[in-house]
Formats: C-alpha cells, sequence, structure tokens
C-alpha cells in the first residue's frame, strides 16, 4: 500500500551497474552505436564513391561501437553480481570501468586501421573541400592543438565513466531515499493515531455532557438554585476544556496540570450536581504537573470513580488524584472510597478508551491498572514513561 501511494519523487531507481539499469542504458547506447556504424559507412561510401565497402565498415563500426559502450557496463555488472564487500565492489567496479575504456581504445584503434586497409585502392585521389572535409580539418587543428587527451576523455566517458561517479555516491543516494521513506511513514503513521485518538476523545464528550445535562433536568423544578449552580459550574467546566478539545489542540501533548485542571472542574460540577456529599483532594507536585501527559487520559478514570464508585454509595465520598515523577516513570493515580470493583467497574467506554489511547501512544511502554484501593474503594493507576509523552 505505501508503494502505491509513493510519489514519484520518492522512488529508487535501479542501482547503477544493475542489469536493470543496464537494460535501461542499452535502450539509448545500442541505438546510438548502430547509428554511428550506419554514418561511419555513408561517409566513407558517399565520399569516395565506394557504394561496396558500405555494408562492410557498417557492421565492423557498428560491432566496435557496441563493444565500446557496453564492454565496461557488462563488466561492472558482472562485478555487482558476486555481492563482494563495498569496498571490494568499488575497487573492481572501477576496475572494471578502466578494463572497458582500454577495450574501447583497442577496438578504437582497430577501426581506423580497418578502415585504412579500404581506403589504400583510394590514396591520391581528390576528396573535395566537402562539407565532411571542413569539419576533418577543423578536427585535426584541435587535435594537433590538444593532443590526445580529449579523445581519451571522451571516450572514457562513453565507455562507462560516465555513470562512475553515480555509483560512488549510490550508498549516499539510497539512505537518503530510506530516509525520506522512513519519514514519510512515521508521518503517515501518526496522523492515522492522530485521528484515531481524536475519534476516541470525540466519544467522551457526549457521555459526560448527557448524564449532566440529565441531572440538571432532574432537579431543576425541585431545586432550581442547585440547578443554575450546576448549569454555572458546566459553564465553566466546558470553558475551560473545550479550547483544548478544538482547533487542533487536540493533536498537541499537553502537561499532566492541564489535565488536572480540566479533573478539578468536573469534579467541582459533580460536587454541586450531587449535592456537596462529594470532596476531593489533590496532590500532585510542581514537577509532576509540568510533565507532558496526553489529553483525556485522566478524566474518563475520574468520571469512572464518579459513575461507578460514588453516586451508587449513599453519604459522602471521597476521591484522591496523586502523582509521582521519578526518572523512569510518571505515575497517576485515582482512587475513591466508593463501592469498589464490580463487574462493570473495568470496562466500558471510558477505560477502553484510556487503553487504547496508551497503545497508539507508548504501545508497551505504558499500563493501566484498576485495583482495590486502601479505602475498599478502586484505586486506577497510569504509568507512562518519564517524558516520552
Amino acid at each position: 500500500m505505501m508503494n502505491a501511494l509513493m510519489p514519484a519523487a520518492m522512488k529508487v531507481a535501479p542501482g547503477t551497474y544493475s542489469w536493470a539499469w543496464c537494460r535501461q542504458r542499452a535502450l539509448f547506447w545500442l541505438p546510438c552505436a548502430l547509428a554511428f556504424g550506419i554514418g561511419c559507412g555513408l561517409w566513407h561510401a558517399a565520399s569516395m564513391g565506394a557504394w561496396r565497402d558500405f555494408g562492410n565498415l557498417s557492421l565492423h563500426a557498428t560491432l566496435g561501437s557496441v563493444v565500446i559502450v557496453s564492454a565496461g557496463r557488462l563488466a561492472a555488472c558482472l562485478v555487482r553480481q558476486l555481492k563482494l564487500s563495498r569496498a571490494m565492489e568499488r575497487l573492481l567496479v572501477v576496475a572494471a570501468i578502466v578494463a572497458g575504456f582500454l577495450a574501447a581504445c583497442a577496438v578504437l584503434g582497430y577501426l581506423a586501421h580497418f578502415h585504412e586497409q579500404l581506403m589504400k585502392p583510394y590514396r591520391g585521389m581528390d576528396m573535395g573541400m566537402g562539407a565532411h572535409e571542413v569539419v576533418r580539418s577543423l578536427v585535426q587543428k584541435l587535435g594537433d592543438a590538444l593532443g590526445n587527451a580529449p579523445t581519451w576523455i571522451a571516450l572514457f566517458l562513453i565507455s562507462g565513466g560516465y555513470d562512475l561517479p553515480a555509483y560512488l555516491s549510490e550508498q549516499r543516494r539510497l539512505l537518503e531515499a530510506r530516509r525520506r521513506r522512513e519519514v514519510m511513514t512515521l508521518r503517515t503513521e501518526k496522523t492515522q493515531a492522530d485521528m484515531h485518538l481524536a475519534v476516541l476523545q470525540a466519544q467522551i464528550e457526549p457521555h459526560f455532557l448527557f448524564n449532566t445535562l440529565a441531572s440538571v433536568r432532574s432537579i431543576i423544578l425541585t431545586e432550581p438554585e442547585r440547578a443554575a449552580a450546576t448549569i454555572d459550574a458546566l459553564s465553566d467546566y466546558l470553558r475551560s476544556t473545550l479550547p483544548r478539545l478544538r482547533g487542533g489542540a487536540v493533536m498537541e501533548m499537553p502537561t499532566l496540570g492541564t489535565q488536572i485542571e480540566i479533573c478539578r472542574n468536573y469534579l467541582e460540577l459533580m460536587k454541586i450536581r450531587m449535592g456537596g456529599r462529594l470532596s476531593f483532594q489533590i496532590n500532585v507536585p510542581g514537577v509532576a504537573a509540568a510533565a507532558p501527559f496526553p489529553p483525556l487520559l485522566l478524566l474518563p478514570l475520574v468520571e469512572n470513580a464518579v459513575k461507578h464508585g460514588i453516586e451508587p454509595k449513599p453519604g459522602p465520598a471521597v476521591i484522591c488524584i496523586r502523582a509521582l515523577l521519578d526518572d523512569e516513570d510518571l505515575t497517576v493515580t485515582v482512587e475513591d472510597d466508593g463501592l469498589g470493583l464490580r463487574a462493570e467497574t473495568g470496562s466500558g467506554l471510558g477505560l477502553a478508551n484510556v487503553q487504547a489511547q496508551l497503545r497508539n501512544y507508548f504501545g508497551d511502554s505504558a499500563s493501566l491498572s484498576v485495583v482495590t484501593g486502601k479505602s475498599g474503594g478502586v484505586c486506577s493507576t497510569i504509568a507512562i514513561p518519564a517524558g516520552a509523552a
């Protein structure tokens, strides 16, 4: 799937001097060799009027050109098939290109000698000063000025040396291409994880709002002042919470302190809604409050304590939130003195979402435990790697 979605620029070309690369190069160089061979035959035949030599010279020039453009490349391809160490492979590939260059020099010398043999019957003939003679005169003058160096350089490049820099830098290019693919994969995975987390977090909001609105509806006629106080507390809670859940902030990593503040507002609302029989304690040191902590992991534990432990219990009840940060873990505990563990305590949407988010953020490095508390209620604990959030 990733290969299908990968942009063309991200796809890696065949390795230099590989068989796939060699086939691609053959589509360019073999037609060039054929054109050169036919061109040599036409040049000789048209210049000397020797059309009987056309086929013979064209065949020799074409075959010689094929050897020039392919010998070094094929030898380098064979070296790469040996699967040698990187250093040894580089050494032998360079040697193969040099050997191809020497073979090209020998072939070029042979073609020059072969052409001289064809020219023996025409010695002394005036070829005139056609366009080909002007070109040959200029080439001769350039050769006299520079020597054979330009010919050797051109021959080296044509025989395979042109591709040598690409081969020597191939490892760096492959590493860069792999790095770009890994970055793209990580970005895709992060986007998918963020979308999944956004869905999980969106499921929490109506769950809480519906319960609160139902509570207001049940007391609005009998206790209007308490209903009004509940609505005010709900407004304060939403005013402090919704900006953190909208406008893209859901993808940011807040601190534990911001999550504690959301839970504090929620508990203040529940305190009013439950007629004051709920009290709560928060013991979170400043260094722990400043630590990164994923959004909406803590609130479901507090909601779970209220719904399953405090609301069904008659009389006063207490919820305590504690945090501890050491070198390895950030541990946050929500403990209540409610009815304790029951069948429904460890199930439901809230805890399932917490577990899903922990897996998305930390894999197996984080944990959630729900056990019986010291006061007989429920003690829920989240432990995440310190500084990994």
